[in-house]
């Protein structure tokens, strides 16, 4: 059976637990086209870190969401100019040349010549406009991307530019590239309209569907709904890594080595240039076994600090 499904929300959390569970309840003979948009967004990899992918600092500044896949690949942007689609089906009727045709005859019905890059781009005058990632477990599959109409390129570049941290990662980096809008290329073309020729991409292709079905959060909760929440997931689950960070603090400069195991600093090491006789040892202790989180860190060292500096 065919179906279409549209997520009405723009929750990036809301909308990655429902294709999630999508694909956990995949049926024999099932193929769903689901279409999607994320409010202003960072979305990362299964493997990657955070912190060498993304500025942070910018993103809180900014109320920008960052939330982890599931699936593998680079870090993307979303915002309401992006509009998301996630092919699902089982992994045995998977058919990736029949998806990809998909989007390419609907964005040729809108008047452009789209090209495959590779097995997750997809161009338009050797520019990029959609990145695409797989998910396969327990015999269930999904396909799922981006499709670039009036992304906010400036605050892609910005939100995707990591803050200056001396960092040394052992997760998988993006790579980035030249990217386009569809509607630099046709000032007509907007979310809806490409929403439009995806669900006739997928009629033409296909055949016919089910009639499409809408979902929200006043109608129904996905049960992965929490864990897109989770700041462990988000964070907790980056690939082991040290991290420096370099602060102007009262007592000088200082400089604070950590080495971060699944979300928990397991260790550091603290440098300062201070006049002041610190007890760095006992700074260090507090840190150890915590969650990682740049603030709380900065803020242990300097509560700690006013407590154990010796004249």
């Amino acid at each position: 059976m065919n179906k279409v499904i549209i997520s009405k929300e723009v929750d990036p959390a809301y909308n990655l637990a429902l294709e999630e569970e999508l694909l956990r309840n995949l049926k024999d003979n099932e193929n769903i086209l689901y279409l999607w948009q994320n409010d202003r967004t960072v979305v990362i990899g299964r493997n990657q870190n955070p912190y060498s992918e993304c500025n942070l600092d910018y993103m809180k500044e900014n109320n920008i969401t960052l939330v982890r896949r599931i699936s593998g690949g680079g870090t993307v942007f979303h915002d309401l100019g992006n509009l998301n689609f996630t092919f699902l089906t089982k992994e045995a009727d998977a058919n990736l040349e029949k998806q990809l045709k998909v989007i390419i005859d609907g964005i040729e019905k809108l008047g452009l010549v789209a090209e495959v890059s590779g097995r997750n781009d997809l161009l338009i005058d050797n520019k990029k406009f959609s990145g695409h990632a797989f998910y396969s477990e327990d015999g269930n599959y999904f396909h799922h991307g981006t499709i670039m109409i009036d992304i906010n390129l400036n605050e892609l570049s910005k939100a995707l530019n990591p803050s200056k941290l001396k960092l040394q990662s052992k997760g998988i980096k993006s790579v980035r590239s030249r990217v386009v809008n569809l509607k630099d290329l046709d000032k007509k073309i907007d979310s809806n309209i490409v929403k439009e020729a995806l669900i006739n991409g997928f009629l033409n292709v296909y055949g016919e569907f089910a009639n499409i079905k809408e979902y929200s959060k006043k109608d129904y909760i996905p049960s992965h709904f929490q864990k897109y929440n989770d700041r462990k997931w988000n964070f907790g689950e980056s690939p082991n890594y040290n991290i420096t960070l370099e602060r102007k603090l009262s007592i000088g400069n200082v400089e604070i080595n950590l080495d971060i195991v699944n979300g928990i600093i397991k260790d550091c090491k603290i440098f300062t240039d201070s006049l002041m006789l610190v007890d760095l040892n006992k700074i260090q202790e507090c840190l150890k076994g915590i969650e990682f989180n740049e603030e709380v860190v900065i803020e242990i060292i300097k509560v700690t600090c006013k407590h154990i500096i010796r004249i």
